[in-house]
C-alpha cells in the first residue's frame, strides 16, 4: 500500500509539472494560443472574448510607461486588422510563468515567436520577432498583456509615409538662436506631440546656413491642420519668432508638401 501511494504520488508530481506547475496553465495555455490565432483571422470580437474588461496592456511603444486599458486594446487590435493583412504567428516556444514573490508557477503564459504579414497599403511584409506574456484572472480570461518587440522599426519598414520637409533659411549670425529656439518645449517637441505627428527629425547644414526639419505624418489634412494652429492659435507665436530669424521673413520659411512616391531602400 505504501509503494502504491508513493507510485500516485509520482504521477501526480509528473501530471502537475506538465501542467506547467500550476493547474490552470493549459487552459490558460489554450486561451492564448486562441487569442493569437484569432489575430490571424481578425475576428475582434472572439478575440475580445477572450480578454478581461479590466485588462492592462503594456504596450511596444517607446516613452509608454503607463498601462493601456480595454478600450486602448481594442483599438490596437482593430488598428492591426486595418492596417495588415494574411498575418500569422509562429510560436518557438510557449511557456509557463511563475509569480515574481514566491517563485511558483502562477497559470500564466509567456512565448517567443514570430510575426509574418503584409501591410494592406504598401505589401511590405513584416517579419516580426518578439515575446509576449499573459496574465489571467479567476475567470480565466487575460487580465494583463505585455508586448516586446519593435513596434517603432516595424512600423518604419512597412507602413506608409506622410512625408514633410520644412527648409528654414536662417539669417547670418542666427543658427545658435535658431537652434535654441527650437529646442525650447514650444519648439520641435511641441511640433512632435501634436496629433498626428508619427515622427519627427532636424539637422543645419552649415555651407547653405538652412535648417531641415524632417517629419511622417499621419496625414497632409493633419499637417495642414498643425500648421492652421501654429500660424493662427498657438499662443507661444512660434511661427513668428521662427519666421523673425529667417531670411526674408515668411519666404525662408518653406514648408514642403504633399509628397508622392515615397521609397525607401536596405540591404
Amino acid at each position: 500500500m505504501r509503494n502504491l501511494k508513493k507510485i500516485i504520488l509520482f504521477f501526480t508530481g509528473i501530471l502537475f509539472v506538465s501542467c506547467g506547475g500550476n493547474p490552470n496553465y493549459q487552459k490558460n495555455l489554450a486561451t492564448a494560443q486562441k487569442l493569437f490565432s484569432l489575430h490571424g483571422e481578425e475576428k475582434i470580437d472572439e478575440q475580445l472574448a477572450l480578454v478581461s474588461k479590466d485588462i492592462k496592456l503594456y504596450a511596444p511603444m517607446y516613452g509608454s510607461s503607463e498601462p493601456l486599458g480595454y478600450d486602448e486594446y481594442a483599438s490596437i487590435i482593430k488598428g492591426y486588422h486595418n492596417s495588415f493583412e494574411d498575418i500569422k504567428y509562429n510560436a518557438q516556444v510557449w511557456l509557463p510563468g511563475v509569480d515574481t514573490l514566491s517563485m511558483k508557477p502562477d497559470g500564466s503564459v509567456r512565448t517567443y515567436g514570430n510575426w509574418t504579414g503584409k501591410n494592406s497599403i504598401t505589401g511590405k511584409e513584416i517579419n516580426l520577432n518578439g515575446y509576449w506574456y499573459f496574465n489571467f484572472d479567476a475567470e480565466g480570461k487575460v487580465i494583463a498583456q505585455g508586448d516586446f518587440f519593435d513596434y517603432g522599426g516595424m512600423m518604419q519598414s512597412v507602413a506608409p509615409k506622410t512625408p514633410v520637409l520644412v527648409t528654414l533659411k536662417v539669417k547670418p549670425g542666427k543658427k545658435q538662436a535658431m537652434i535654441e529656439l527650437l529646442n525650447t518645449p514650444d519648439g520641435l517637441q511641441a511640433t512632435r506631440d501634436f496629433d498626428g505627428s508619427l515622427s519627427l527629425e532636424a539637422f543645419f547644414n552649415d555651407e547653405t546656413n538652412t535648417y531641415y526639419i524632417y517629419g511622417d505624418w499621419t496625414s497632409y489634412e493633419q499637417y495642414q491642420k498643425y500648421l492652421d494652429w501654429r500660424f493662427n492659435d498657438d499662443e507661444s507665436k512660434m511661427a513668428q519668432q521662427v519666421m523673425a530669424l529667417c531670411v526674408g521673413g515668411e519666404k525662408g520659411l518653406i514648408p514642403i508638401f504633399p509628397n508622392t512616391d515615397y521609397s525607401s531602400f536596405s540591404n
